[in-house]
């Protein structure tokens, strides 16, 4: 979410509750969010103030929709499950060099991807189910694993990246699979679309949990 999507606004708002309404369908025991445990103290303290009513919730989605239906189904808490760590090279930087040796690569694998956007015309229950569209989540999936590509049998260039970014969803996987305490736990994941489909085929190969995909909800 963004701020200049005009989330603050009393139409925005109210689709961020109906929004609300279709995820708390799933009735999740456990709200885990795309944010490192080291930011989790800071994170617990705003929600303890949400709660509170002394806590204006930022335009971000682990806010406007996390905090919203934590409180409404009276959790304690939410869950951080992110990492970051330094990559042996940027994402720009795999891209720049793709740019100047591997054009023709490049361009074949941006043709194939297209972010929706959240048009002033456009509800966001629309946008989230497009965000979560199983087309458009293996569009995003296949470029990344492209992304291995670029480079040259001694430079691999977008490797350097690439392990980077599946180590950062191979923990997230992890800590997701830790927060499940029972057979009954019901785990809510919000995390960018860029993650969904890698963090959904992991769970799903480690046959350790059964993944439900938003799309059931906020089509419902």
């Amino acid at each position: 979410m963004a701020e200049e999507s005009g989330l603050d606004t009393e139409r925005r708002q109210t689709e961020i509750k109906e929004l609300v309404a279709k995820l708390a369908q799933f009735r999740p025991t456990k709200i885990a969010l795309e944010m490192v445990p080291e930011d989790g103290e800071v994170c617990q303290e705003k929600y303890s103030r949400y709660q509170q009513g002394t806590y204006e919730l930022e335009m971000n989605e682990y806010y406007q929709l996390g905090f919203r239906l934590a409180d409404q189904l009276e959790h304690a808490q939410l869950y951080p499950v992110d990492w970051m760590g330094v990559a042996d090279r940027g994402y720009g930087e795999v891209e720049s060099w793709a740019r100047e040796h591997q054009p023709e690569l490049l361009e074949d694998m941006l043709k194939n991807l297209s972010f929706p956007a959240l048009k002033p015309e456009k509800d966001l229950l629309s946008y989230y189910q497009e965000l979560n569209d199983p087309v458009f989540l293996q569009q995003v999936d296949t470029f990344y694993l492209n992304v291995a590509r670029i480079g040259t049998i001694s430079n691999n260039v977008g490797i350097d990246w690439l392990s980077w970014w599946y180590k950062r969803n191979l923990i997230q996987f992890a800590n997701l699979t830790r927060l499940a305490d029972s057979p009954d736990e019901r785990i809510l994941f919000i995390v960018g679309a860029s993650h969904v489909r890698i963090v959904e085929n992991f769970l799903r190969e480690s046959g350790c949990v059964e993944v439900v995909g938003a799309l059931d909800y906020l089509k419902s």
